[in-house]
């Protein structure tokens, strides 16, 4: 079974003791950044003395020593994965959408699509001004 461990300063997945089909994600990130570049789920598939093996549906394997606690791990159920991976799903939508609005002539937005970005506009402005 993984185990998260850690303090206030960084948070740790504990492979010692690591069981075949245990699954975790690995967040990705650009080097020295806080930018995220990728959320991978990872399942564990081999279990040696020394080396943990683990298998994403993309990207490639992962091999993990055993004796040390990894960084960027974390299992589904941990607050802090799961706020990362909130903001991850949201901006990855926001991009799209962008890139979406970026494709298209002014003629092909309708007036839902306007009505909608300007209701957006709306809260958003409350929000900053309650906040």
């Amino acid at each position: 079974m993984l185990i998260a461990t850690g303090n206030a300063y960084g948070k740790y997945l504990d492979f010692a003791d690591a069981e075949v089909g245990d699954e975790f994600w690995v967040v990705e990130h650009v080097p020295y950044s806080g930018t995220i570049t990728a959320l991978r789920a990872y399942t564990v598939t081999e279990i040696n003395s020394k080396t943990v093996l683990c298998h994403a549906e993309e990207g490639k394997p992962l091999k993990l020593k055993r004796a040390l606690a990894q960084e960027n791990c974390y299992l589904d159920t941990d607050p802090y994965f799961q706020n990362i991976s909130r903001t991850w799903r949201i901006n990855t939508q926001v991009q799209a959408a962008k890139q979406l609005v970026k494709e298209h002539e002014i003629m092909d937005f309708d007036q839902e699509v306007v009505d909608a970005i300007m209701a957006w506009q709306k809260r958003v402005s409350v929000r900053k001004s309650n906040g």
